[in-house]
């Protein structure tokens, strides 16, 4: 009679270590990429940002200088006759923040030379 046959089977195992600082080290480089992507998106947002307030900032001056001749009586309207608005220091306050936050952004989103 034949004897029955026994198989082994001989399965290497990683150790969960190693396993586990393979993960590691390929979620901090996706992590890297998604970083260094964003950064990039917002440095451009932010340039972005910092020319389209170009327009405001002339529209700011122009409603200075609007709201001032209308206090001289060198034109006979301006949209706001009477509040805060109406006042040509308010214009060139909100024109002069404008200004000075459009030209620090323009600054901090320059690339480094």
């Amino acid at each position: 009679m034949s004897e029955p046959r026994t198989t082994a089977i001989a399965i290497r195992t990683e150790p969960a270590r190693t396993w586990s600082v393979t993960v590691l080290q390929a979620t901090g480089a996706s992590l890297g990429r998604v970083g260094v992507w964003a950064a990039d998106t917002a440095q451009q947002f932010g340039s972005l940002v910092s020319v389209l307030m170009a327009p405001a900032v002339f529209s700011a001056y122009a409603f200075a200088g609007w709201s001032l001749s209308a206090n001289l009586g060198w034109t006979d309207s301006f949209p706001y006759g009477a509040g805060p608005l109406s006042n040509w220091l308010i214009w060139l306050g909100m024109a002069v923040i404008v200004h000075l936050a459009a030209q620090v952004l323009k600054r901090h989103t320059q690339p480094e030379k």
